[in-house]
C-alpha cells in the first residue's frame, strides 16, 4: 500500500489491513424480532481466553435500531481459537444467525413493510366516498354550499 493510499484511507474511513480484520456477526433480537448485524475488530477487541488452549474471548452488546419504537439489546460472547476462528458462541436476548439467514430475515421484513404500506393506501381508496347521489337530501355543512354545475 503506497503512501497516498494510506492517506486516502484515513479520510475515506477504509480499514488498512483488508477484509480479514473484521469478523461480521449476525443475530436476531427476541423481543423486537429485529435482525442485527455487528462486527468484531480482530485486532483491538479480543481478550486472551482463560483456557489453557490459548484462544481469544470477546463480548459484544448489539442494540436494535429502535425503528419500530422497540429498543432491545443482544449480548454475544464468542470464543475464538489461535487462528481467530469461532469455536463457540453464546447469545443472550436473541438468536445467532448465519449470513444467509440474516439476509433472508431482512428481505422478509422488507416485504412485510411493503405490504403494510400498501394496505393503508388500498383502505383509503375504499373509504373514499363515491359521487354524491342527487336523489338523497344534502345535510350538514354541504347543505350550506351552492350546488356545483355539472361539466
Amino acid at each position: 500500500m503506497g503512501l497516498f493510499s494510506r492517506i486516502a484511507a484515513l479520510f475515506t474511513g477504509k480499514a488498512p489491513g483488508g477484509s480479514d480484520r473484521y469478523l461480521p456477526i449476525y443475530v436476531i433480537d427476541h423481543r423486537c424480532r429485529e435482525p442485527i448485524t455487528g462486527q468484531i475488530d480482530l485486532h483491538n477487541e479480543l481478550s486472551l481466553a482463560d483456557d489453557e488452549g490459548g484462544g481469544y474471548f470477546v463480548r459484544k452488546v448489539l442494540h436494535t435500531s429502535g425503528e419500530r419504537r422497540c429498543f432491545g439489546q443482544v449480548e454475544v460472547q464468542l470464543w475464538l481459537d489461535g487462528k481467530k476462528q469461532i469455536t463457540k458462541h453464546e447469545v443472550q436476548g436473541g438468536r445467532w444467525l448465519s449470513a444467509d439467514e440474516y439476509a433472508a430475515e431482512v428481505e422478509r421484513q422488507a416485504e412485510e413493510a411493503r405490504r403494510a404500506a400498501e394496505e393503508p393506501a388500498e383502505e383509503a381508496e375504499e373509504s373514499q366516498p363515491s359521487a354524491i347521489d342527487e336523489d338523497k337530501p344534502v345535510t350538514g355543512a354541504a347543505a350550506d354550499q351552492p350546488p356545483q354545475p355539472k361539466e
